[in-house]
């Protein structure tokens, strides 16, 4: 990570911040992340032998979440599902198999 570029950013946008008069409850951070909701957890009661049978696939369903909060911190606004495609725009170009 380039340590001096992720400091003139922060400073760089705290002089945007205070140049436009902007208060920590108008400036918002949002990010994502997944959430294996089907997933079972890693440390289970089933055996080793129930794991082995045929067909045992463990659930992968993920689903992302953006989350969303001032700086402040005083309001948090819901996660807000984010859906996936089945086949992104990003890799349009790429074969699959």
């Amino acid at each position: 990570m380039n340590q001096k570029a992720a400091e003139e950013f922060v400073q760089g946008f705290s002089d945007y911040v205070k140049t436009n008069g902007f208060i920590p409850q108008q400036v918002f951070n949002c990010d994502e992340t997944g959430l294996f909701w089907k997933k079972m957890p890693r440390r289970t009661y089933i055996t080793e032998e129930e794991k082995a049978l045929p067909g045992h696939n463990p659930m992968k369903d993920r689903l992302t979440l953006l989350l969303r909060r001032n700086a402040s911190r005083d309001f948090e606004i819901e996660p807000l599902p984010v859906y996936h495609l089945e086949n992104p725009r990003m890799f349009k170009k790429k074969k699959t198999m």
